[in-house]
């Protein structure tokens, strides 16, 4: 049930991302409600799930990215476990580390992004960074504790067994 659930919050997250955003854009620029969503999920997450959550989320993000296909998978990834590493070591109820956290991943993000489009001669811009940090924090702060909240559900706990 979890992996159903998580793949419809993506879908829709992403669906979100491409029609609704852009409309309350500055300068062009906005925050990826998936990214957060994911990022805060990874957190709340052990690093298995949040390694799982990355690669999937990247591919859909991939989608709309014509130029360089697999980049969004790979630096999901790796935010994604730094992010688990994170949640490792904090209190999962307060969401000051984490909105924080989110806000330097999200930097870390576009500039890996960047770094790696950079070395493939794809033209792209930097300056996006200044934006989407401060806006992916403050974003954070509102759903970190609905996606603890989700992740404490008795349905996203339970692993699915087959043997049985």
């Amino acid at each position: 049930m979890k992996k159903v659930i998580l793949t419809l919050l993506c879908i829709g997250f992403l669906i979100l991302d491409n029609t609704l955003l852009p409309f309350f854009a500055i300068n062009t620029f906005y925050p990826s409600i998936l990214m957060v969503f994911v990022l805060c999920y990874a957190i709340v997450s052990d690093k298995w799930d949040a390694l799982g959550i990355g690669v999937f989320s990247g591919l859909l993000q991939d989608i709309y990215f014509f130029h360089g296909f697999g980049v969004n998978a790979l630096v999901n990834m790796i935010v994604c476990l730094i992010a688990s590493y994170v949640g490792e070591s904090i209190f999962k109820e307060k969401k000051l580390i984490p909105v924080i956290t989110t806000f330097f991943l999200t930097i870390l993000k576009y500039i890996l992004v960047f770094g790696l489009l950079y070395i493939t001669k794809t033209k792209t811009h930097i300056e996006g960074v200044i934006y989407v940090g401060p806006l992916s924090m403050l974003l954070a702060f509102f759903m970190y504790k609905w996606v603890y909240r989700l992740s404490q559900k008795s349905y996203m706990k339970k692993d699915w067994k087959f043997n049985e």
